[in-house]
């Protein structure tokens, strides 16, 4: 079976993968599917292979589902923090009337540093089950990076280095095949 780039790409734009779309194929009455492990060619000119996951009504879905990041942490502009992402998508089982096309995080509860929200706090709603561990962090805002300070050099540090480290000329004894360089007289 072939699909039409561009009416496809359409549709997966908007459904991705976790959104319901009828599929009709040859022009039979049309069923749901889930659009599932998409393949782009390296130019990303086409598609190499798209599967269709057909739905069989009243059973669950177990399906990854992709967080969309809401708002602003209070804790980055008043403490400078910096918000870390430890998850981008999470595993939810339900039936597919209630399935999630994304899942919201409001980053406006993090107020500050060491704030984080937890998988437990999402709002998934009854019907859909997280399948994650609840207690690990979807996003945490992690104290600024300390800056490096350069140490200070005293100027008197600075010419004791100097001093230390240039060359003092060396005289050559016993006249010969040394290499070093001897002073010339003036004649």
């Amino acid at each position: 079976m072939s699909v039409v780039w561009l009416d496809f790409h359409k549709v997966y734009q908007q459904a991705g993968e976790t959104t319901l779309i009828n599929l009709s194929v040859d022009n039979a009455a049309p069923y749901p599917v889930l659009i599932k492990n998409v393949q782009i060619s390296p130019d990303k000119e086409e598609y190499l292979n798209i599967d269709f996951y057909k739905i069989r009504a009243g059973e669950k879905l177990r399906v990854t589902v992709p967080l969309q990041f809401t708002g602003e942490a209070p804790a980055v502009k008043d403490f400078g923090g910096i918000v870390v992402t430890n998850k981008n998508e999470i595993e939810v089982e339900c039936l597919p009337q209630d399935l999630p096309h994304e899942i919201l995080v409001d980053l406006s509860k993090l107020a500050n540093i060491d704030d984080a929200v937890l998988v437990k706090d999402l709002q998934v709603g009854s019907a859909v089950e997280i399948l994650d561990n609840l207690e690990d962090s979807v996003v945490v805002v992690s104290p600024p990076a300390a800056e490096e300070v350069e140490p200070t050099v005293t100027e008197a540090e600075a010419i004791a280095s100097v001093e230390a480290t240039e060359e003092k000329p060396e005289t050559a004894e016993g006249g010969g095949g040394s290499g070093e360089a001897k002073e010339k007289k003036p004649e």
